[in-house]
């Protein structure tokens, strides 16, 4: 892994639309070419990104000053809201993707449905890459995926389903235990459960005022043992996750474009418009204004919106 900072690239906004019954995108097949050496800017998903990379080498960055090399053979997962970019080697590199969007994908049939979505939207930590030495679990329920969508036997989607709710689990483990630490392994289950409890909190009512107040009485617990316990967790600030989060869900309502720019700023908690425009420009490098009209107007190469695109249709394999 080697450091390099990424903070001053502007930010773009990469959505899928989801199909509601099976929540899940394969873009197979030989279609993806990474072959950006310099990145202009870094982009994020709605969605879980889940990446094989086929042909290559090079690095994925993300915004937290965070560069992991890459071979033929590895694996990336990336949560979602997650800025990044994948940068090439000496040669282009190419790639097959999974996306998923957690919260439609774990709402059904799981009794323990809110952490297992949530967790995606802890800011990520480790692992990104994922080698078979380092991580053989992860790297062999991963191949399974790809497996399972190659091949489309009878049963694919169960099988699929099965899959990521134990790779889901394997990244709880991993990461809780790196997160919080602690000598008994009651520690860590009882960390995340109030922080599970706070994100749902805000989750909810991020249109409305939060305060850390509030969302520390939500958990039963001090303010102070809560900014402690949180910060240890998610990597940030209440505060920050807050902002993040708030400033994340207007990118997808400028994504949809109904709206004007002050009544987004109302509708993501904000109480004026020049406190969104100081936040989205500190998070965004860029104006709610500008970014409307530089990212969503002008048209992206090589960006598939939907699976339902004809121009691109072939390339899903649903």
């Amino acid at each position: 892994m080697q450091k390099q900072s990424f903070r001053h690239l502007p930010l773009t906004y990469r959505p899928y639309d989801f199909p509601a019954s099976f929540p899940v995108l394969a873009f197979l097949g030989n279609y993806w070419s990474n072959a950006v050496t310099v990145p202009e800017f870094l982009h994020f998903h709605n969605g879980i990104e889940i990446g094989c990379c086929i042909d290559g080498s090079g690095r994925l960055c993300c915004r937290d000053s965070d560069c992991f090399d890459y071979r033929s053979g590895d694996y990336s997962i990336i949560f979602p809201q997650i800025p990044h970019t994948t940068v090439s080697g000496s040669s282009p590199s190419a790639w097959e993707y999974l996306y998923v969007e957690p919260r439609l994908f774990f709402q059904e049939d799981c009794c323990d449905c809110d952490s297992l979505w949530q967790f995606f939207y802890i800011p990520q930590k480790l692992p990104v890459i994922i080698k078979k030495k380092e991580f053989p679990v992860l790297h062999l329920f991963i191949s399974r995926l790809f497996q399972e969508f190659h091949g489309k036997k009878t049963l694919y989607q169960r099988a699929v389903h099965g899959l990521l709710t134990a790779l889901c689990a394997e990244m709880n483990r991993l990461t809780l235990t790196s997160a919080v630490g602690g000598s008994s392994p009651e520690e860590p289950a009882s960390a995340y459960f109030y922080i599970c409890s706070a994100l749902s909190y805000i989750y909810e009512h991020y249109k409305e005022p939060i305060s850390i107040q509030s969302l520390s009485a939500h958990c039963c617990i001090s303010e102070s043992h809560f900014r402690r316990l949180f910060k240890q967790v998610v990597g940030i600030s209440p505060l920050e996750y807050i902002q993040h989060y708030r400033i994340r869900q207007a990118c997808h309502l400028i994504y949809l474009n109904r709206e004007p720019i002050n009544v987004i700023a109302q509708q993501t908690g904000y109480r004026s418009l020049s406190s969104f425009n100081r936040q989205f420009q500190q998070y965004m490098h860029s104006s709610p204004t500008c970014y409307r009209k530089e990212h969503l107007l002008a048209p992206v190469q090589n960006e598939v919106l939907s699976y339902e695109d004809n121009a691109t249709k072939h390339i899903f394999q649903i």
